[in-house]
């Protein structure tokens, strides 16, 4: 019996042991089998755990939003492969749920399509006015009211005319005078008998007496007081000038006149827009008021000057208007179109486009790679019009870029501390330094340098010759480009480290509500008593304990020994920490 429940004991203490994982010499491959699963299927959770991209601590297995910043999630196992170029590959399915889409680099014009507003004018080139052709006082109107349709021909006012009375009683004078010479039969007189007659004819037809009113004197054989003044072009009455009773001199307008078969539509073109527009550019007109009525027509006329209160210019559109729809102060909106660049023009989609101020960066989905991503690409960018943009450096015709989710592939590889948006693409080409030295701005890279050159060591640097001296930018002591930048020569060491023995020393000032430095300073030039960020330099200072307001570190005071009350504070800052490990 006792030898029985050994034998369990046994048997029951493997299997626990087992089940535990602590017989591994019995297990290995059992272990190891347990192992690839788990790795296979970790990698499979990996895949579908998303990740906020600004607040990485959160994760989740599936698409969501972050609870903090609200922002989409990402697929967090994203990544560019065993390559060096920084990339973010995605698989058939994470694209799916991340929305990624594509789109080609396209070659080709595009049409410029824009919208600007204004209303309808009348046609300068239709206006009249319909004047008196002799002085005298109006008598009667026959046209009273804007917007009057008058005809060529129709009679517009009766006036009163002295002048006209006194040339139609000359008139009647001269027909008697030729009666008299032709009964004469003296030919010599009645020749200028005929000349007078035709010279007071001709003298009412200027004073604006047409042919059948002159006839219709002579037939009555007795001078009108008053003569009728008839319309000499067709138009709306844009304007009555003068009213019953008033006295008007030669020439003076009664009534101004305009055609409206064809009136203008004047459209207002911003200053940012006035490039965009030329004469003999396509226009759809469309007035709100008539629903969907829209005219086709072209820019016929843009202004020499732009209005200085409203600054915007005008130009000008000829609309037809024989059905009289289209009324003057009539709102209107024009698309106007113009064709950009020609077949070897590169554009992409607008949405492809990140912009971070001055630059501009898409994402490439190259297929060189193995297994293909998104490798980010820095672009020069042109217009945009529409929905695309123009691209003027950096992409060529056939490239295939992420159109759609950008944005989360560009947090994906910003997680993974590559370079995105937010920073700078580094760029690693050799550069040149010219025989009288070069300055960098922006500061490039030491790496780019060629090997022999004397360089400003700042981290990157900024000013390179060939040969030893000091940078005419900061006056630091430059060392030479080697093979092995990362061993500095020692005549370099010397020489930098003559350079600061030579650093300002002279005391500076704190004022009361703190100090910052820029650049930062050496905290021996502070005054006692000062409390300081202590960074080996000094970028800020105050005269009270506290945090800095610059980078959060706490602040340390400036003794007569600051050297040795911060080693002082460091070391017990590193006991506390050890009796913080030993605790544990």
């Amino acid at each position: 019996m006792d030898d029985r429940m050994k034998r369990w004991g046994v048997a029951l203490g493997c299997l626990a042991l087992l089940g535990g994982g602590a017989c591994r010499g019995d297990s290995a491959e059992g272990e190891h089998g347990d192992h690839a699963h788990a790795s296979e299927q970790g990698a499979q959770d990996e895949a579908q755990e998303y990740v906020c991209p600004m607040h990485p601590q959160v994760r989740q297995d599936g698409p969501g939003t972050c609870p903090i910043c609200f922002m989409d999630l990402v697929p967090s196992g994203s990544d560019g492969g065993d390559s060096d170029i920084p990339s973010v590959r995605l698989s058939e399915g994470s694209r799916r749920l991340a929305q990624v889409a594509n789109a080609n680099v396209e070659a080709g014009a595009l049409v410029d399509t824009f919208e600007v507003f204004g209303k309808i004018e009348v046609s300068e080139k239709s206006e009249v006015d319909l004047s008196a052709w002799v002085g005298g006082r109006i008598e009667r109107l026959y046209v009273n009211a804007r917007g009057e349709e008058v005809k060529r021909g129709q009679r517009i006012a009766r006036i009163y005319s002295p002048q006209l009375l006194t040339a139609q009683q000359t008139l009647l004078q001269a027909r008697r005078n030729l009666e008299a010479a032709q009964a004469s039969g003296s030919v010599p007189r009645e020749r200028a008998a005929q000349a007078s007659f035709a010279a007071v004819r001709e003298e009412l037809r200027l004073l604006g007496m047409g042919a059948r009113q002159i006839d219709a004197v002579l037939s009555e054989g007795s001078a009108r007081k008053t003569v009728d003044v008839f319309a000499t072009a067709s138009g709306t009455v844009r304007e009555r000038l003068v009213s019953v009773g008033d006295y008007v001199t030669t020439g003076e307008p009664l009534v101004s006149l305009a055609a409206l078969d064809t009136v203008w539509a004047q459209l207002e073109i911003f200053e940012q827009d006035i490039s965009r527009v030329s004469v003999g550019q396509p226009a759809n007109v469309r007035i709100p008021a008539l629903g969907d009525h829209i005219v086709e027509a072209r820019v016929d006329f843009l202004a020499p000057e732009i209005e200085p209160e409203r600054r915007v210019m005008l130009a000008r559109v000829a609309l037809p208007n024989d059905e009289g729809r289209l009324r003057p102060g009539m709102y209107l909106s024009a698309e106007l179109e113009r064709r950009v660049g020609d077949e070897h023009l590169l554009s992409i989609p607008r949405e492809a486009v990140l912009w971070t101020g001055s630059r501009s960066m898409v994402y490439r989905w190259d297929t060189s790679l193995e297994p293909p991503a998104y490798v980010p690409e820095r672009i020069e960018i042109g217009e945009r019009l529409g929905d695309r943009v123009i691209v003027r450096d950096g992409l060529k015709a056939g490239d295939v870029v992420a159109a759609r989710g950008a944005f989360r592939i560009d947090a994906s590889l910003q997680i993974k501390g590559g370079p995105s948006m937010m920073s700078e693409l580094t760029d690693t080409s050799p550069v040149e330094v010219a025989p009288e030295g070069t300055r960098f701005d922006p500061a490039v890279d030491a790496e780019r340098l060629p090997e022999g050159v004397w360089f400003c060591d700042m981290g990157t640097t900024h000013y390179a010759q060939h040969g030893s001296g000091e940078c005419p930018v900061c006056g630091m002591f430059l060392v030479e480009k080697t093979g092995d930048e990362d061993a500095p020569t020692e005549d370099a060491t010397h020489d930098h480290e003559h350079h600061h023995d030579h650093e300002p020393t002279s005391p500076v000032e704190v004022v009361p509500e703190g100090t910052r430095f820029d650049p930062a300073i050496d905290p021996e030039r502070l005054p006692e008593g000062a409390w300081f960020c202590d960074m080996g330099t000094t970028h800020y200072a105050q005269h009270a304990s506290g945090e800095c307001p610059v980078c959060g570190m706490s602040l340390v005071e400036k003794t007569g020994g600051d050297s040795a009350s911060a080693k002082e504070a460091n070391h017990g800052h590193n006991h506390e920490q050890s009796e913080g490990h030993h605790g544990h």
